[in-house]
């Protein structure tokens, strides 16, 4: 049931005049409010259309924010990671230098050489355990967990968790060096008598060590002068050195040379040299003897002296350098199955070093903690490590990500590591006829190792330069970032900000309009038809 309201004389414009009144009192309120707290509206349906671009720059403005903060953060990171990198590659290269300089006077510095490459060593793995606000910069994508264990206990070992040993990189070396030269400390070489004639020197008798340790013989050898010098055909083979004939005596001058070769396939050769005097310990020259036979017995002193000399120089530093290169392989996480990766260690049989392999269960310091995960291809064996650039990334804008994360385990720093650990534990700590021959073989390996820092491909310089432009990046996205912000927030106060000089101006007209309204009402309410008669 419709009801009509009942309509009285002259109540449509006082009804008309009251709202009038009402929204002029609306309006001085919303330019009080717009006045005071310089926004045009406290809530969004007050912005009218401007509502939705308002909401939208809100939102773009408050991500832009968590991007700078990011960035920030990341750049932070990315710097002092560049800088930890640059001196890692620096002790590097100064060892390198120092190993180059040491060439012209080997004595002196081999000694210091070892100090300094230990020394180096320890800075080098401080240095990866480098940390930003908690952060730790080279643990890949876990930067929760010290990347690196501390330099005592990879140097010296430790225990796992049910107390057994694990070893560090002085035993490791020290196990590889051993098996290598053997018993007799010659290259698992067996000699004959020092009177006996013919001398024989015949190798290693176990077929499975001789492929992987110790000295093999070369090719045929040289022998001048009254010498003969031959190597059986027989396996284990021999050489045998003897004279022409049983009373000829060798003259000044007169030689044997045979090669020993190495596991890895390089090779040494031994020179020895008849001469009229000679020291005891020479490593190259025999004296002549009285007799045919004191001299092949010089002879065979010599040689010994020889075969132990080239066993502690180059056998020695190239178990140094290929023991401490499988150390720093060591992960206690990630690796090709996941479960880590653990170093190749020597395997026995018995006593008799018989091949390389990963004991079970692991007896080895796993130096690296952090993260390393591989790539999984269909064939397991193709696993390789993912980019460590990759594995820690920062959002910069809404489609754009910038990484920035490293890997102390990368194998450029794991060169570098290696090569000071083979100076630091493979430079010759005597002055003897081998020294000099020591210290080249040192300068080879490791100095090949320490180019890593800078002049191979990839290095770690190479690294450094990666991480810098990744810094550029960042800072062009911060760049790119304030401006945008600036234009969007200008656009925003376009919208929701109320100029105080118009705010003013409409609150004066408003508050004119109000009060004469008030006037006009005022008066009105006082007309009567007795007024308005007289």
């Amino acid at each position: 049931m419709t009801t009509i309201s009942p309509f009285a004389a002259g109540s449509y414009v006082a009804n008309r005049n009251t709202s009038q009144l009402l929204t002029l009192k609306n309006q001085l309120n919303d330019l009080s409010n717009q006045l005071s707290s310089g926004k045009v509206s406290q809530t969004y349906g007050g912005l009218g259309t401007g509502r939705s671009t308002a909401l939208a720059a809100q939102a773009t403005l408050s991500a832009l924010d968590g991007y700078a903060t990011g960035i920030t953060a990341a750049q932070t990171r990315t710097n002092l990671a560049v800088t930890s990198l640059t001196q890692v590659a620096t002790l590097g290269t100064t060892a390198r230098a120092a190993l180059n300089n040491g060439l012209q006077s080997v004595a002196v510095n081999s000694t210091a050489g070892r100090s300094i490459a230990l020394a180096n060593l320890q800075t080098a793995l401080d240095t990866l355990n480098q940390s930003a606000a908690g952060n730790y910069l080279f643990g890949g994508g876990d930067t929760t967990t010290q990347p690196v264990l501390d330099a005592n206990t990879i140097l010296n070992g430790s225990t796992d968790a049910d107390g057994n040993p694990l070893e560090g990189l002085t035993d490791v070396i020290k196990e590889r060096v051993d098996a290598q030269l053997g018993p007799g400390g010659n290259g698992r070489l067996t000699q004959s008598e020092p009177t006996a004639v013919p001398i024989l020197v015949t190798e290693e008798s176990n077929a499975t060590t001789r492929v992987k340790f110790g000295f093999t013989l070369g090719s045929e050898p040289k022998a001048t002068g009254a010498f003969t010098a031959s190597i059986s055909a027989t396996s284990p083979a021999t050489l045998n050195v003897n004279l022409k004939s049983p009373t000829a005596q060798p003259a000044a001058g007169d030689s044997i040379s045979f090669a020993l070769k190495m596991p890895d396939g390089t090779s040494t050769t031994v020179t020895l040299t008849a001469a009229t005097s000679a020291d005891s310990g020479s490593t190259t020259s025999f004296a002549l003897g009285a007799t045919a036979a004191d001299t092949m017995k010089n002879l065979s002193a010599t040689l010994t002296n020889a075969l132990k000399g080239a066993a502690s120089s180059t056998l020695a530093v190239t178990a140094t350098a290929d023991a401490a290169t499988q150390f720093f392989t060591g992960s206690a996480h990630g690796g090709p199955d996941r479960n880590g990766v653990t170093p190749q260690r020597v395997l026995y049989d018995g006593s008799t070093p018989v091949d390389y392999g990963t004991p079970t269960p692991n007896t080895t310091v796993l130096w690296y903690q952090g993260e390393n995960t591989y790539t999984t291809p269909p064939d397991p064996t193709k696993a390789v490590p993912t980019a460590a650039l990759d594995t820690q990334s920062i959002q910069v804008s809404a489609t754009g990500q910038v990484g920035t994360g490293a890997r102390a385990i990368d194998p450029t720093i794991q060169n570098v590591l290696t090569g000071l650990a083979t100076m630091a534990f493979a430079l010759p700590t005597t002055s003897d006829a081998n020294t000099a021959a020591t210290y080249q073989r040192v300068n080879s390996r490791a100095g090949a190792l320490l180019s890593s820092s800078d002049q191979t491909n990839p290095s770690i310089q190479d690294t450094v330069t990666q991480l810098s432009i990744a810094s550029t990046r960042l800072s062009n996205a911060s760049t790119t970032n304030t401006a945008t912000k600036n234009s969007l927030q200008n656009t925003l106060d376009g919208i929701e900000q109320a100029p105080t000089e118009e705010v003013v101006a409409k609150l004066l007209d408003v508050q004119n309009r109000l009060q004469a309204s008030y006037q006009i009402t005022s008066s009105l309410s006082k007309l009567s038809l007795i007024n308005y008669i007289s």
